[in-house]
């Protein structure tokens, strides 16, 4: 195809008489003379402009001659490339060939040279194990005999500390009890002592004026107390209930105009004191006043009790007072 075309454009442009030049103005053309022929059987010539076809036809060969030679070189490469790899694969052969088969006598020589060696170090090794073997057994030996002193050693320190053991539980228990006794007693001591420090203390007085008929005289007034904490109950029921153990005063002061009024104090029931008040004559005013001490235990009940009918005075005429001293 390439080749065709040349040969036309050569031709072609060689052709004189069909080819020309022109130029006007700097602008050059290429054109052809063609012969027409009309009619009247007259010559006529036609002029065509082919500068563009020429053009083409230019970039068209080079295209295909640039095609043409980088298809050549590549050829041309690919079988310089081919030729030196396969040079070089039958050097890297030889090559490897070479070192494989030197490699295996090195490694022949030395497993020659290994292998005496490996013989002489089991027969040493067997030497060693035969050695330790005999040491082991003397070993063991030693080793019975030490476990069986210790364990007949063993067998008199057990009993030994069995007994020493049952020993110490016995003085354990002894002791045990010993510190129960000694915790109650001192638990009573301590009971003993709070009571005994406890300060317990109260100043009452009636509310108001009032006449009583055989009844529990009430102090509803509590001036001053301490150490109680059933205040409510005394003012309710006019008795007195002990919380803490001691020795206590009980003192009562009652005015009245009654004449031969008294009273008693009771403690839980039992009378244990009587007082008159008045005289059994005239319209004065008297009081009687008394003061008596009790030992009281806890829950203990104190309180004062009017026989008969009679007058009351209340407020600062009348008072009862109760003191805890021990």
């Amino acid at each position: 195809m390439l080749y065709v075309c040349f040969i036309f454009l050569f031709t072609f442009l060689l052709n004189e008489k069909v080819l020309g030049n022109s130029c006007e103005n700097d602008n050059c053309t290429s054109t052809i003379d063609i012969p027409l022929i009309t009619h009247l059987n007259a010559p006529l010539k036609a002029e065509l402009d082919i500068s563009i076809l020429t053009e083409q036809l230019k970039e068209l060969i080079g295209h295909e001659v640039k095609q043409a030679v980088s298809t050549a070189m590549k050829d041309i490469v690919e079988n310089i490339v081919d030729k030196r790899a396969r040079s070089a694969v039958e050097n890297l052969q030889t090559f490897n060939n070479l070192t494989i088969s030197t490699f295996l006598q090195e490694m022949e020589d030395v497993a020659a040279m290994k292998e005496s060696d490996v013989r002489t170090m089991k027969e040493k090794l067997q030497g060693d194990i035969e050695q330790m073997k005999e040491k082991q057994k003397i070993t063991e030996s030693k080793i019975s005999a030490v476990e069986a002193e210790f364990e007949k050693s063993t067998k008199r320190d057990v009993t030994a500390r069995k007994n020493d053991v049952r020993i110490m539980e016995e003085n354990l228990e002894k002791s045990i009890e010993q510190q129960k006794i000694t915790e109650s007693k001192l638990s009573s001591v301590e009971a003993e002592l709070k009571s005994s420090t406890k300060r317990v203390a109260m100043t009452a007085h009636p509310s108001s004026h009032v006449i009583i008929t055989n009844t529990i005289m009430k102090f509803e007034d509590v001036k001053y107390s301490v150490g109680i904490t059933n205040l409510s109950t005394f003012k309710s029921t006019g008795k007195f209930t002990c919380e803490h153990e001691g020795l206590y005063v009980i003192s009562a002061s009652v005015m009245s105009k009654t004449t031969g009024a008294y009273y008693y104090i009771r403690l839980n029931g039992n009378d244990i004191s009587l007082t008159y008040i008045g005289q059994f004559s005239g319209s004065q005013v008297f009081t009687g006043a008394v003061t008596v001490t009790r030992k009281l235990n806890p829950n203990d009940q104190v309180w004062l009790y009017a026989a008969g009918s009679w007058f009351l005075y209340g407020g600062m005429y009348s008072k009862l007072t109760i003191i805890k001293i021990k």
